[in-house]
């Protein structure tokens, strides 16, 4: 089961735009060859974590059974990959980017499969329409 809170859903658009806007601080330099800032670094990863956290919230410690968790991971390993061997990255970032697009908008069947254990409240439900005016899911 998820846990919500009041403003959890401006909270993490805020930090989504805020990661996405300092991915691309990342994303340009690394394709031009020119060094990545930290400062965009910095924000980079302090978006991400605020993500992150507040999907620990959500989940749990289940969170890292789920997809969306480990291409989190890989995403953290690209981006070692990009400051450590500059050469590769524009090409590292750019698949980081890659990977989080296309898990951000699978749907949650696929975010949230189970690497290890039962899949997540997202991979499970059933939502189908609901007949009521508001046109709201149901589950």
């Amino acid at each position: 089961m998820s846990r919500h809170y009041k403003g959890q859903r401006g909270l993490r658009i805020a930090a989504r735009t805020v990661h996405l806007g300092a991915m691309a601080f990342v994303l340009v330099p690394g394709l031009a060859g020119a060094p990545i800032s930290a400062e965009a670094v910095s924000l980079v990863m302090l978006s991400g974590g605020a993500l992150v956290g507040d999907d620990l919230y959500r989940y749990g410690v289940d969170l890292i059974r789920y997809l969306q968790f480990w291409a989190v991971v890989v995403k953290l390993v690209l981006l070692l990959v990009a400051l450590s061997l500059p050469a590769w990255g524009g090409q590292a970032v750019l698949f980081a980017l890659v990977i989080g697009s296309v898990i951000s908008h699978a749907p949650g069947r696929i975010r949230q499969a189970a690497l290890i254990g039962a899949p997540g409240p997202c991979a499970t439900r059933a939502c189908k329409k609901s007949t009521e005016p508001s046109g709201e899911l149901t589950r």
